[in-house]
């Protein structure tokens, strides 16, 4: 196993409806730097940090900064709202990929997110991001509400430099964002017809189209208190073990078994 993804599971700065991480918003003992001096001497090659976002957590720079010091390749996922002119210096030399949100262009995108102007301030990070020499990595949820505004996606970032890829995600029903399926999930056909354009675009950058089976056992999480899960087909996460754990080597590789190919050497260089 080489990569773990840290998800800040206590609260987010959206609460955008098609959400499957299941925040408790209860005050916890923030272990990240700790997981992370953990996960190096564990040997994972790669750290992904995700939601909720983690530029609002007061754990995540120096944590970052552990991570990429040690070799780790350091993947970060952003909504973009709480990043500050301060952390353009701290992505170009400790993020070695940085992952935004977009699920439209607009309004589409703050309707989805639930929030006025973000779709301004992702557009700021990003032509700001484009001077430096950081990867850009853009994460779009497709869903039934924004599935005919994926092409327009498309024509914005195409005509933007230095965009690395652009992954597209089935939306997920796990957890919380079940109880929202009805309005959000979009069955595998009409995942691929909205993406069928696609295949006669001429492509500036990589492209994956990730369906909801590709996504399910074979992810491993960690949050902050140092709990480590995976989530099934069914919709619901399976706790694994902690990462503080004395045996936790022992377990995690009995888990390699169940990983997912498509996933397991993602991001590793």
């Amino acid at each position: 196993m080489k990569r773990i993804i840290l998800t800040y599971n206590e609260s987010c700065n959206l609460s955008c409806d098609f959400c499957y991480i299941n925040f408790h918003h209860k005050k916890i003992k923030d272990r990240t730097y700790e997981i992370i001096k953990k996960a190096i001497s564990l040997d994972f090659k790669v750290i992904t940090f995700g939601g909720g976002d983690p530029f609002s957590k007061s754990s995540f720079r120096k944590s970052c900064i552990l991570a990429k010091e040690n070799g780790l390749f350091t993947q970060v996922d952003t909504n973009c709202l709480a990043i500050t002119k301060s952390d353009y210096n701290f992505i170009e030399n400790y993020v070695n990929l940085i992952g935004i949100s977009l699920d439209g262009i607009g309004n589409t995108h703050d309707n989805m997110r639930k929030s006025n102007k973000l779709f301004s301030k992702a557009e700021s990070v990003l032509r700001t991001l484009m001077k430096s020499n950081t990867k850009i990595k853009i994460n779009t949820i497709l869903t039934k509400q924004n599935k005919d505004s994926v092409y327009d996606i498309y024509r914005y970032l195409s005509e933007l430099d230095s965009i690395y890829s652009w992954s597209i995600y089935q939306f997920f029903p796990l957890s919380v964002a079940k109880e929202n399926q009805e309005i959000f999930e979009i069955c595998n056909e009409d995942f691929d017809n909205a993406l069928t354009f696609l295949n006669k675009e001429e492509r500036k950058f990589i492209i994956e189209k990730l369906k909801y089976s590709d996504r399910v056992i074979g992810y491993v999480f960690c949050d902050e208190q140092g709990n480590i899960y995976t989530n099934s087909l069914k919709g619901d996460y399976m706790y694994i073990c902690s990462i503080f754990d004395p045996d936790v080597a022992e377990k995690l590789s009995k888990f390699n078994e169940l990983i997912n190919p498509i996933t397991i050497n993602r991001y590793v260089e």
